[in-house]
């Protein structure tokens, strides 16, 4: 914990908010209406300030405006690779590494085909039982899929993150891939990325990063690390619209795998219209179908913010909010049956902190009637997602001061609170 951590006022808190460089950043989104604390950016970020704008321009001048025209007058199908050149420095990738396109579970069924076509051994994918739902769906059709075909595929679900490691120190030599999710999205503990993309390495395995959690928050580098593929969700931290498009990360020495979800979009010198299909070069060619061109300007008004920040800058703010956050949580929270899930080590920690109590539900409908949103995981997590260029020390007090009276109060028990909401 920081010096900053303790005796924390109001106050105080304007004052470190008033003196932090970083603060500027909050101009660039949609302010919050009066009284009302969102802290929800692990699952929707903040509004950049211009998308009303640029939404009623896209619709106006290039929908209504251009029509079929925009295809070959206007940027759309540019846009995906323009916007992975403008966040890649987030997830220490290169310009030509990262496209945006589909969602996270459609690239993640990619790049695990991808991956499947790269691998040097084996037909074991290699997971953790407690990774995001979604990934497993995905990983355990994929291998079903090249079983029923007459190939031979097995998903591992290690029981624990230790059992993972040593999983890859008996460097069994049937891992073809290791597949995780950097931050656990319970408790928003996280992964060491480095030393897990060199242990799965060193026992022959490629390694598969979803950065969902992650990206747009904490301090990536993909290609210091030498991971070889990653997904990471565009509407979390990276503040890309609900729904919005996700990035896809291959390394250089990938680039020329053939993709197993070979699309038009994918196709050498689209929009081509050959009935034999020849990838586009490099990461170009994980594209699929037509972007969507209304969710890819939301991403652009983000990205343009984005393109802009420095990345350990980006980090540093990251991990002071979330060291303010776990000290009111000791400080206003004492007694009232509240335990940290999150590692207090900020750099264990991944996007979001995480906390405990027995009414961790009904705790979370009763903020939201009272203008706080936090988001409740099961069996009894309560999680801040913490945006480090929107949110504020002030944003975080007057959470945790609501926080407080509805655990004082007793209010969270109330019979309208037990109904439970995502």
């Amino acid at each position: 914990m920081t010096a900053e951590s303790t005796g924390y006022t109001r106050s105080r808190l304007e004052q470190l908010d008033a003196a932090d460089p970083m603060s500027r950043w909050r101009l660039k989104f949609q302010p919050c209406d009066p009284g009302r604390v969102a802290l929800d950016a692990n699952s929707i970020g903040p509004m950049p300030g211009d998308v009303p704008a640029r939404i009623d321009r896209i619709l106006k001048q290039g929908w209504h405006g251009l029509g079929r025209r925009g295809w070959s007058e206007a940027d759309w199908l540019d846009k995906p690779a323009r916007l992975g050149a403008a966040v890649a420095h987030l997830i220490g990738a290169g310009a030509d590494d990262v496209l945006v396109c589909d969602n996270t579970t459609v690239n993640l069924f990619k790049l695990l085909g991808h991956a499947w076509r790269a691998r040097r051994q084996g037909f074991r994918i290699l997971t953790e039982a407690a990774n995001f739902p979604t990934d497993l769906h995905v990983a355990d059709g994929f291998a079903r899929l090249i079983s029923e075909a007459g190939g031979q595929a097995e998903l591992v679900r290690a029981p624990s993150r230790e059992a993972v490691l040593q999983r890859l120190a008996s460097a069994d030599p049937d891992i073809a891939v290791v597949m995780l999710t950097h931050t656990d999205f319970r408790d928003g503990s996280a992964w060491d990325l480095a030393t897990t993309t060199a242990a799965a390495h060193a026992s022959g395995a490629l390694m598969l990063w979803d950065l969902s959690h992650s990206a747009g928050a904490v301090d990536i580098d993909l290609l210091g690390a030498g991971a070889d593929f990653a997904v990471a969700c565009g509407y979390k931290y990276l503040c890309g619209g609900p729904g919005g498009p996700s990035l896809a990360f291959v390394h250089p020495r990938h680039r020329e795998v053939a993709p197993i979800l070979q699309g038009w979009m994918g196709h050498v010198g689209q929009p081509g219209f050959s009935p034999d299909y020849q990838p586009a070069p490099g990461v170009l060619r994980l594209a699929t179908g037509t972007p969507s061109v209304v969710a890819n300007e939301v991403f652009a008004a983000a990205a343009d913010i984005w393109k802009q920040v420095d990345r350990a800058e980006l980090a540093a703010r990251h991990r002071a909010l979330g060291d303010v956050m776990i000290g009111l949580l000791d400080q206003q929270c004492a007694g009232l049956g509240v335990s940290v899930l999150s590692p207090r080590d900020a750099a264990q920690r991944g996007g979001h902190v995480a906390f405990s109590h027995e009414g961790a539900g009904p705790i979370v409908q009763a903020l939201l009637a009272r203008n706080v949103t936090l988001s409740f995981r099961s069996p009894n997590a309560v999680r801040a997602g913490i945006s480090p260029l929107y949110h504020n020390r002030v944003d975080l007090w007057d959470a945790i001061a609501v926080l407080r009276d509805v655990l004082v109060s007793g209010e969270w028990r109330r019979p309208e609170y037990s109904k439970l909401s995502i």
